[in-house]
């Protein structure tokens, strides 16, 4: 288009000529418009041109490797390693004198293997957990998708002080470096750990054993000079086993509160308990290492909890789904790692007033031996079903005498009650046994019952009573509401296992399985031969 400053002065020039000739001017202006307006527009495409151009450029250019520095080399080269491969490598004078390379910097690689720019570190990466740390400012770590052991190094920003045997940390791509350290995961379901108090008085009956507890329990706890007089070995963990819904979860939360009431009282201070409830079934996990994990985090947190001057407790529910009998098939794996590492975190306690284990269980026979010999849970603590006496101090528990009733005497509401559920006839039958001597074994209501049953018969017991409220009666419980909600509990309950899994179901129910047979209810006939050999139990 020519010289922009040249073209102006030209039409200037024109102008000036025809100053006489007003037709020739106007066309002369509207021509130095025209020009005007190609020149933005070729200002426009010479932009639009560059950009493209340098689009191309960068399309054409190879994509860049990622490296990690390992540290200096030789003959002012880098020692780096870039998809698992060690090299060293040249770099770029303008990078030398802008950046100061250190090991674990991660930097850009030309085509040459020439480190050409320095890149931010990662935010992530590979897991492991620190094993140990080593002489030269190497670390010994296990990294998550294995059990192997690796060596190390760390990035020169990491303060050695900062990184501690059993903390997790995240490596480079190549798993050589350690590039910083994983935030502390929080576990919201596994482990609840809120302190509820519950007074013996909430647990009605189990007098054996709160006694036994007593003896067991806060004897070493409270009497700790007696004891080591007399070189008594203090037990460090104990399993409660019984029927469920007995109250072994309700007598560990109040073992928390009268241990800790005691404690206090001793000392003088305000001690705080800490009541670590974990779910047996929900440590489990099909990954490698999880379920063991999981384990670890558990007891750490009843480290931390005793370093702060509080009293830990571990209550595992459901022990028999975690620690239940290794096999020898390579099905069972999880067991055969979970249990092991249940038993080196137990070595590891030195005394109840570290921490105090509690394994409650349906089923004991369940539970591997090596977790219940003498050194480990080596108290084994039976809680039965309550008796005549036990469900009435139970009764008294959930019929509190704030509740509208029709009767203020207490005992004149629990007898009738206690009357039908402990009468053995027709009418309280469940089911019937039959034994491999070719006798039977009848099964009554009170042979069933527990704390949780009681308490669902006195939940329904309120619904009848706030229903007739509703309708426009008075609010009262009365003892027929008793007997009906008594009646309706069994009733509803009464169910039958299935052929394949009779003996278990016995066991749950705290039953002797070996002598039985057959069992049915006590309408169904006991006389087919064929019905009797299918749900044997061999």
């Amino acid at each position: 288009m020519g010289d922009k400053t040249h073209i102006i002065e030209m039409i200037e020039q024109m102008l000036d000529d025809t100053q006489d000739q007003p037709q020739l001017q106007e066309k002369v202006l509207d021509l130095r418009d025209a020009l005007f307006q190609a020149q933005q527009m070729a200002q426009q495409y010479d932009q639009k041109i560059k950009t493209l151009e340098e689009a191309i450029e960068k399309l054409k250019s190879p994509a860049h490797r990622i490296g990690t520095v390992l540290s200096q080399g030789e003959d002012n080269l880098i020692r780096i390693i870039s998809g698992g491969t060690e090299y060293q490598a040249a770099v770029l004078p303008e990078l030398i004198k802008e950046e100061n390379l250190k090991t674990g910097d991660q930097v850009a690689l030309n085509e040459g293997f020439v480190a050409i720019v320095k890149l931010p570190l990662p935010s992530h990466g590979p897991l492991a957990r620190i094993s140990g740390k080593l002489q030269g400012g190497q670390w010994l770590i296990q990294v998550s998708s294995g059990n192997t052991e690796t060596i190390v190094l760390s990035h020169a920003d990491l303060e050695e002080t900062s990184l501690k045997e059993g903390e997790e940390v995240f490596l480079d791509a190549s798993q050589k470096v350690i590039l910083g350290k994983l935030a502390k995961r929080e576990s919201k379901t596994l482990i609840e750990d809120d302190f509820e108090k519950v007074e013996w008085s909430q647990v009605g009956g189990q007098e054996k054993v709160k006694e036994e507890i007593r003896k067991v329990l806060e004897y070493p706890l409270l009497h700790e000079k007696t004891l080591k007089e007399m070189e008594y070995q203090v037990p460090k963990g104990f399993l409660f086993y019984g029927p469920p819904g007995c109250g072994k979860t309700l007598v560990g939360r109040a073992i928390v509160t009268e241990v800790i009431k005691k404690l206090s009282e001793k000392e003088n201070s305000k001690l705080e308990g800490r009541f670590i409830h974990v779910k047996g079934p929900e440590i489990l996990n099909m990954w490698l290492g999880e379920s063991e994990r999981k384990i670890r985090e558990i007891f750490k947190k009843a480290r931390d909890y005793k370093e702060k001057g509080e009293v830990p407790f571990i209550f595992i529910d459901e022990a028999e789904s975690i620690l239940g009998t290794r096999q020898a098939w390579r099905g069972s794996n999880i067991s055969n790692t979970v249990v092991p590492m249940f038993c080196a975190e137990m070595d590891g306690i030195q005394s109840l007033r570290d921490t105090v284990v509690i394994l409650a269980t349906n089923r004991p026979d369940l539970i591997d031996p090596a977790i219940i010999r003498p050194g480990r849970i080596d108290r084994k603590i039976k809680v039965n079903r309550p008796d005549r006496e036990e469900c009435k101090e139970i009764l008294r528990v959930y019929l509190k005498n704030s509740l509208p009733q029709e009767h203020e005497n207490f005992d004149k509401m629990a007898e009738p009650f206690l009357d039908n559920l402990f009468a053995r006839n027709s009418d309280q039958e469940v089911l019937v046994m039959t034994l491999r001597s070719g006798g039977s074994k009848k099964m009554y209501w009170c042979d069933f019952i527990s704390g949780a049953a009681i308490e669902g018969i006195i939940k329904r017991t309120k619904e009848s009573a706030i229903e007739r409220a509703i309708n426009g009666e008075k609010l009262c419980i009365t003892v027929d509401d008793l007997l009906t909600a008594l009646k309706t509990e069994f009733k509803e309950g009464s169910l039958l296992p299935a052929e394949s899994n009779l003996e278990d179901w016995l066991h749950l129910l705290d039953m002797e399985s070996k002598n039985v047979v057959r069992v049915r209810k006590p309408n169904e006939s006991d006389s087919a031969t064929e019905n009797t050999i299918r749900r044997s139990v061999i």
